[in-house]
């Protein structure tokens, strides 16, 4: 889908911004729902992270604990590989413990974050659901690992860890 398509269908966004990673040029486009990235003027991913209603693939919901997640993806049998990363981000004060699971075949990445930052034993929600081509799964893999390597001042990662995942 082009970003012309995408724009027909769900209108202007409320933001639209332009960032380069590496040799990489991409766009983000804000909308009320969540955000559309672009790469080479098409959509390669789509996050909701702003919509109690949507219900994403295997029933996954904003707000789901991680339970929740791992049982969504067991009563689907389909065998699954991916990766899941879990850092720790600050931004200024802003400490939030994150889990990504990419899950490479259906070509998803929940995102879920710690509901207390400062507990060890905090459980993890869903706070965001993006679907993606290999591209967009490629291009949010490369957002954290710019992350990590300090591209952005205003962010630093600890605690980075990734391991191989499957179902």
């Amino acid at each position: 889908m082009t970003k012309a398509q995408a724009e027909a269908i769900l209108g202007k966004p409320k933001q639209e911004a332009q960032f380069t990673l590496q040799k990489l040029s991409a766009y983000v486009l804000t909308y009320d729902f969540g955000q559309l990235l672009l790469e080479d003027g098409k959509v390669v991913a789509i996050t909701v992270a702003d919509d109690p209603t949507y219900v994403g693939p295997l029933g996954i919901k904003l707000g789901m604990p991680e339970d929740g997640v791992k049982a969504a993806f067991g009563a689907h049998k389909k065998k699954r590989t991916g990766h899941k990363d879990g850092y720790d981000d600050v931004v200024g004060t802003t400490d939030t413990r994150t889990r990504d699971l990419y899950d490479e075949t259906d070509r998803l990445m929940i995102e879920m974050a710690a509901a207390n930052p400062n507990d060890p034993l905090a459980p993890f929600n869903v706070i965001s659901i993006t679907q993606a081509d290999g591209a967009g799964l490629a291009l949010l893999a490369a957002i954290t690992q710019a992350k990590i390597g300090g591209m952005y001042p205003d962010q630093h990662v600890f605690n980075f860890i990734s391991e191989p995942w499957k179902t």
